[in-house]
């Protein structure tokens, strides 16, 4: 009987680390102009910088600058994945099959345990994919990790 209880204990105390998972996202928007906005699977509403309880998977981040559509589509974008499973990744999207093109330098560093990231300052800087198949992913093992996402 001791044991099962060890274990129920054991589990719940597994559980709650497990849905204590939260990530930062937050916005360096230093061109003057825009308003810094992101999207991720399962909330396709476009918001501004926030603290999100769990996994955030497919995130998109742009800055609405009037010519941007959702998904900042017709301006470059930021890719990013956080996860306390060790994959938290992000890139930077310049890919014009994919409607993303260059309008403003743009980048990102993650934040609350790593500091890596990419910048890219022109329209063939080597920091961004420019198809699926290339991508200079960043990635952050950090648990909690969050992002800093910076335009201009």
């Amino acid at each position: 009987m001791f044991a099962a209880s060890v274990l129920a204990v054991a589990a719940l105390a597994f559980a709650s680390g497990a849905a204590a998972e939260s990530h930062q996202v937050t916005f360096t928007n230093n061109c003057g102009y825009g308003t810094p906005l992101f999207l991720y699977q399962g909330n396709s509403n476009p918001q501004g910088a926030t603290t999100i309880q769990g996994e955030l998977n497919g995130g998109i981040a742009w800055l609405e600058n009037g010519s941007c559509t959702t998904n900042g589509l017709n301006c470059g974008a930021v890719e990013f994945t956080l996860q306390d499973t060790g994959y938290s990744q992000a890139d930077i999207t310049l890919e014009p099959e994919g409607n993303h093109n260059y309008v403003t330098s743009l980048g990102f560093n993650f934040i609350n345990g790593c500091s890596t990231g990419l910048f890219c300052d022109s329209p063939t800087c080597s920091e961004a994919s420019f198809t699926p198949t290339q991508v200079p992913l960043v990635d952050c093992q950090a648990n909690d990790c969050g992002i800093n996402i910076t335009f201009c």
